[in-house]
């Protein structure tokens, strides 16, 4: 079963083993309470003896804010909940086209002939391919978290792959 029907869940094949989680707060920048309230209730009607796959985010390594701390807080209600589930963590999707994202806000200042400030830090930068590969690889029945890292670029390299057409 796939919940959800964004970037994510329209690139995932239908497993009858797994549930698919991928209707959640896709935008990093979002305050707006009620749309993490959502997210979780909608979580919570999902049997709790189905194996879940949740779409976390590799920031909760590294950044503190209100996004951040709701996946923190949704991984650590699945772990204590599910019986099995697998918890994915990824960071910028090449093929998301939301308009949140770091590669579509570049690509939009670039097509306005905006440079962008670029600052002296790195992304992820995951493909589809390598996305579909290590979700393919996911086993029900167990615990597990993994960290699909994709590339890891610097601002300047994926501003660059931006002008270059590649990205």
């Amino acid at each position: 079963m796939i919940i959800g029907n964004g970037s994510i869940a329209k690139v995932l094949k239908d497993r009858d083993d797994l549930v698919f989680f991928a209707s959640g707060v896709s935008n990093s920048s979002c305050v707006d309470e009620k749309e993490y309230e959502r997210e979780l209730n909608l979580l919570k009607t999902i049997p709790t003896d189905k194996h879940i796959v949740y779409f976390s985010n590799l920031g909760i390594y590294y950044k503190k804010d209100r996004y951040t701390q709701h996946k923190i807080d949704t991984e650590e209600y699945i772990r204590y909940n599910y019986k099995s589930y697998t918890i994915v963590r990824i960071e910028v999707c090449e093929w998301v086209k939301t308009p949140h994202t770091i590669l579509n806000f570049f690509k939009t200042q670039l097509s306005q002939g905006i440079e962008p400030i670029i600052q002296n830090t790195t992304r992820y930068v995951l493909s589809l391919d390598e996305f579909l590969y290590w979700v393919e690889m996911i086993k029900s029945g167990v615990k597990n978290e993994m960290n699909i890292l994709g590339k890891k670029m610097t601002i300047s390299q994926i501003v660059s792959e931006i002008k270059n057409g590649n990205l």
